[in-house]
């Protein structure tokens, strides 16, 4: 899953050309393909590997602090 958060792309050059190409033949099937192509594998090379906070966690903390004092 993405983080929601704003980010900066680069485009290399051919991609430029390509996403000029969709938009002047205005091309739904190959605007899909680009994005997917190119925007999307890009937000998600761009969010491996980072550093992640230990209260990212999938557990609820406060339900689990609750039990272990009871």
């Amino acid at each position: 899953m993405l983080e929601i958060s704003r980010k900066t792309l680069s485009l290399e050059p051919e991609e430029v050309i390509e996403l000029e190409r969709v938009i002047t033949d205005e091309d739904p099937a190959g605007a899909l393909v680009f994005l997917k192509r190119c925007v999307y594998r890009k937000l998600l090379g761009s969010q491996e590997n980072r550093l992640k906070s230990h209260l990212d966690g999938c557990r609820d903390p406060v339900s689990r602090f609750s039990a272990l004092n009871k």
